[in-house]
């Protein structure tokens, strides 16, 4: 059995491995992370000072604590899961001699992102793990439970938490493994579980917030149900030692999230001085029964946050109740026990805006793919499907079950497949309602047309539709690869915007001889400006006019560049757009405020950029009069990391325009246009390392093959 746990672990781990994103994908995420380093760095599990005020650092979800230090909302345990990762980097920093970014995650680098993204990868694995055990503990074969052990895995909402980088996975692998740890004693009465189910369930304590609290009369009642109370001394002897078995395994995480607390307790907050205590007085709040009813409705029947929409598997008990048998009670009456906790409890969830806002529910826990405050109930459901498979006929199975399992994969894989966020594009932000605002995370819960499930459809499908056009540079391997930016569109059009500088690679092959090169242009004001464009072009070091070409505001233009062959190497040619931009009166436009206080950028090399309300735009270029495909995206990451590691040097981005929210910006748009995974998406970054990604890569599929013919042989001796 170890054997077949170590195999399974590898598989699992090294196939979730395959789908991570390679970036932090959420707020809380990057606080996770941002705490981790604190710890690793300062020794103090403190949070970045708030500092999107001056736009030195993104906004976050902090506060001040009594002693005048900044703290997070978050729970300490997950930001510990991530200080491998930051070790590993720090331990790559230190080889090539880079210092850690400071104002994190604004300035990040590709390397932490990308290993602390295969954090929940692990806790999936150990998941996975913990249900065959559990499945076999429930006497079904070694093949059937490594089979349910991956549909509870792969075909559920448990998927996308395997990837994303929130704290739920890890809290839902140490709950389960608490239970399993329970289970096991009912079986051999060995007290050396209940230690161990004391440390799963201190884990869990630590990992996100309050709520662990929840899961207790779910543990205390599962207990019982195995381990049926008598009325005698030696009972309560008995019992009185098993939980303090239990409560020395929690005791060392319940002395740390106390001293945790401590640390961080803030000002007075109605009452409370400690993170738990604020929730708890959230909801004591009166009421409104109509908040509590869209709660049950939409947890459980809307069409954008239903918990049977995002796992339908969970239907499949409410159609064979009838075929659960007397050995399998336990687990039922837990899950429908825990069920309504966490139902009941979402539902009562709310917010008091602004008085312009009304009330607002958080029944939904945006943003996420799917019901991410019920995620917990999920494997104790599949157990329940899993006592239910056995009995059931083939007829039922192939009709019913694998049907359900079908569209469960689908489910998740537009999940997983793009940024979750991707299903809010083209949303209204917020309407109101008799004066209640309902944002786009809330309407798209419960109007059908809006559902996350077919906004994500038709995102696929574009996509897919889009995708060659991301890497097709043609037959002169026509590369934007600095300061022009992506497209965007521009009505029907998609136009790119160079950015003082724009850097275009092409090469001269003898079956594509370059003659000639022409851009359509055009000035576009985005307010009332009246500043001409003045740009010229360079071809590997030589001007190529004989004067600036000037753009009037509104003006397009056609300029065509006659490419003497002289001036051409075989690859790799080097094609500049200088422009800037100036008054009516010739001047230039010093005049102009900055975007941001110039005083931010004393740690480094170059001052942020004026603002101007004008763009100059590409909206078509060719070679020897064939359109070229404008939507490749070749872009540098910027890092400290890039440098050292391959030796370039940053012209525009990173180099001239030092501004973070234009890095930032970079990450965002190869983010939402890409396939979210972290060895397609770091391909696209010519200023990482592509040998170290593809080396991963192949170690990646290699462990995915050699572990999964192991687990076939193991699947097929069972």
């Amino acid at each position: 059995m170890k054997k077949l746990i170590i195999i399974f672990f590898i598989f699992l781990f090294s196939t979730l491995s395959f789908i991570s994103s390679g970036v932090i994908d959420s707020i809380d995420g990057f606080l996770y992370l941002a705490v981790a380093r604190n710890i690793y760095y300062k020794g103090e599990p403190v949070a970045p000072d708030y500092k999107y005020d001056t736009r030195e650092n993104i906004h976050m979800n902090i506060f001040k604590g009594a002693d005048g230090k900044t703290y997070s909302l978050t729970g300490l345990g997950f930001s510990l899961a991530f200080i491998p990762a930051v070790f590993v980097t720090d331990m790559v920093y230190k080889i090539y001699g880079v210092a850690p970014p400071v104002n994190f995650p604004l300035e990040n680098d590709w390397l932490i992102l990308l290993t602390a993204s295969f954090t929940n990868a692990f806790f999936g694995a150990m998941l996975g793990c913990v249900m065959l055990m559990f499945f076999v503990y429930l006497g079904l074969k070694k093949r059937i439970a490594i089979f349910l052990s991956l549909i509870s895995i792969f075909a559920t909402n448990l998927l996308p938490y395997t990837k994303h980088s929130l704290a739920h996975m890890m809290f839902i692998s140490f709950l389960m493994l608490s239970f399993l740890m329970i289970k096991r004693y009912s079986i051999d009465k060995k007290v050396t579980n209940l230690l161990f189910a004391g440390l799963s369930f201190g884990a869990v304590s630590i990992t996100y917030n309050a709520t662990f609290g929840l899961a207790i009369f779910p543990l205390a009642f599962y207990f019982l149900l195995l381990n049926k109370p008598k009325k005698s001394r030696a009972y309560a002897k008995e019992t009185l030692k098993n939980l303090t078995v239990f409560l020395i395994g929690v005791l060392p995480f319940f002395l740390t999230s106390i001293w945790f607390e401590n640390v961080r307790a803030m000002e007075t907050y109605n009452g409370a001085r400690d993170i738990a205590g604020v929730g708890l007085t959230y909801l004591t709040y009166t009421l409104p029964i109509s908040v509590f009813a869209e709660g049950i409705y939409g947890q459980l029947f809307s069409p954008g946050r239903s918990i049977f929409i995002y796992t339908p598997l969970l239907i499949f008990p409410l159609i064979f109740w009838h075929k659960i048998k007397k050995p399998f009670y336990p687990e039922t009456a837990v899950f429908i026990f825990y069920f309504l906790i966490l139902i009941i409890f979402y539902a009562k969830a709310y917010s008091i805006g602004r008085p312009d806002q009304g009330v607002a529910g958080l029944w939904h826990g945006e943003s996420s793919w799917g019901p991410r405050y019920l995620t917990p109930l999920i494997p104790l459901g599949m157990l329940v499907v899993g006592s239910i498979y056995k009995k059931i006929s083939k007829k039922a199975r192939y009709f019913i079950f694998y049907p359900l399992v079908a569209i469960g994969i689908f489910v998740q894989m537009l999940g997983v497949l793009m940024p979750y966020q991707t299903k809010f594009a083209g949303l209204e932000p917020s309407f109101y309602i008799n004066g209640t605002e309902y944002t786009s995370y809330s309407y798209s819960n419960l109007l059908p047309r809006y559902m996350p499930i077919l906004a994500q459809s038709r995102n696929l499908f574009k996509m897919a539709k889009d995708f060659p056009d991301t890497f097709l540079t043609g037959p002169n391997n026509v590369k934007f690869y600095d300061g022009i930016d992506f497209p965007f569109f521009a009505g029907s059009e998609k136009w790119r915007v160079i950015e003082d500088e724009g850097f275009i690679s092409f090469d001269n092959p003898e079956n594509s001889k370059v003659n000639s090169i022409a851009f359509n242009l055009i000035n576009h004001p985005l307010e009332t400006a009246s500043y001409s464009a003045v740009l010229n072009f360079n071809l590997n070091g030589k001007d190529l006019l004989k004067s600036d070409e000037i753009l009037q505001p509104s003006q397009e233009k056609i300029i065509t560049l006659e490419i003497e062959d002289n001036l051409l190497k075989k690859k790799d040619n080097n094609l500049i757009i200088s422009s800037h931009f100036e008054s009516k009166e010739g001047t230039n436009i010093s005049s102009e405020s900055y975007t941001d206080d110039p005083k931010n950028y004393e740690n480094k090399t170059a001052q942020p950029k004026k603002y101007i309300p004008q763009i100059l735009s590409i909206k078509s270029m060719s070679i020897n009069a064939k359109n070229v495909n404008l939507y490749s995206i070749n872009i540098p990451y910027v890092s400290d990391l890039g440098p050292k590691m391959i030796g370039i040097e940053y012209q525009n981005w990173g180099g001239s325009n030092q501004d973070p929210w234009k890095t930032w910006n970079i990450h965002t748009q190869t983010f939402e246009k890409l396939p979210d995974f972290w060895w397609l998406r770091n391909l696209y970054y010519w200023d990482i390392p592509k040998k170290i990604i593809l080396t991963l890569l192949l170690l990646n599929i290699t462990l995915i093959m050699y572990s999964g013919y192991k687990l076939k042989q193991h699947a097929l001796n069972a």
